[in-house]
């Protein structure tokens, strides 16, 4: 995938005047003052100290934020009016159905038969592939009249056990977990850490991997199952001006080192986007 070149030179910059600029040889305080000012949120206390998090409805960030409420709720209405026919219909694979190719739909029932407040979308931001510290667990759920996106920060390194005892307490309430490719790193990789900060912490959702159920669905529809090519060509968005997957730990790494805030607007909105999409497939996926 290509960088989009804004995105590189503005990161290539920040870095370069960090370099030129005559700093004392210890770690540069962030400034949270900086921080609250381009992306508000609250410190909360948690452990023995503190994270930051971000809440905001979904309607602050996607303007067709009433249909995708619409739809999402209609799923559910759908069960009390007898939505196993239709599930059978659309998924010929289920046991409701006559073909056996499509084994994953007990997960999609146990989601349809649980309150739809009780389900956690979540996308994980980290500093590298395997238990290095995480800092940003983006987290979308559905409360009594819309969806709210809730984004723990750890504003340093030493703040991720307090995010991670936060979470610890808020995973619970949910009956179901939804991620993308989550099975297979989200969940194992906040397992992880957990263990490394000695957190009492077991997954007890039943888990609802979109990757795996968009790959049996649209294989043969699109290039390849990458979250944003699935965004592309089935939800018929594209992004512009992206922070690239793979330097949002680059931009992490400043801020910490830095207090530079520039950037990390841009990985916050990547982590919303992620959960958005997330929560458009799993949609269309039982529509």
């Amino acid at each position: 995938m290509s960088l989009p070149p804004d995105f590189k030179k503005r990161l290539s910059r920040i870095i370069q005047e960090k370099k030129s600029s005559q700093r004392s040889a210890e770690r540069a305080q962030p400034n949270y003052t900086s921080l609250e000012l381009s992306i508000p949120g609250e410190p909360i206390a948690a452990g023995a100290g503190e994270f930051y998090i971000v809440r905001r409805k979904l309607s602050e960030l996607y303007s067709d934020a009433d249909t995708l409420v619409r739809r999402y709720c209609d799923l559910f209405a759908s069960v009390r009016a007898g939505f196993k026919p239709a599930l059978a219909k659309a998924w010929p694979g289920s046991r409701y159905g006559q073909v056996s190719n499509l084994p994953l739909h007990d997960e999609f029932m146990r989601l349809l038969s649980a309150d739809h407040t009780k389900t956690m979308f979540l996308d994980a931001e980290t500093t590298g592939l395997y238990n290095t510290p995480l800092f940003l667990v983006g987290t979308m759920y559905f409360d009594s009249e819309s969806f709210i996106i809730d984004q723990l920060f750890a504003r340093d390194y030493s703040e991720e056990v307090n995010l991670l005892h936060y979470f610890s307490e808020f995973a619970p309430r949910f009956d179901i977990l939804i991620t993308f490719n989550g099975k297979s790193f989200d969940a194992p990789f906040i397992r992880d850490r957990m263990i490394y900060h000695r957190k009492d912490f077991e997954w007890t959702q039943t888990h609802v991997d979109i990757l795996h159920h968009a790959r049996r669905r649209w294989k043969d529809e699109v290039p390849d199952c990458k979250l944003q090519t699935l965004e592309s060509y089935i939800c018929h968005r594209r992004r512009v001006n992206d922070v690239p997957g793979e330097l949002v730990p680059d931009v992490y790494r400043e801020f910490v080192q830095s207090g530079d805030t520039r950037l990390l607007a841009d990985v916050f909105h990547h982590n919303a986007l992620d959960l958005i999409t997330l929560v458009e497939l799993t949609v269309m996926l039982l529509s």
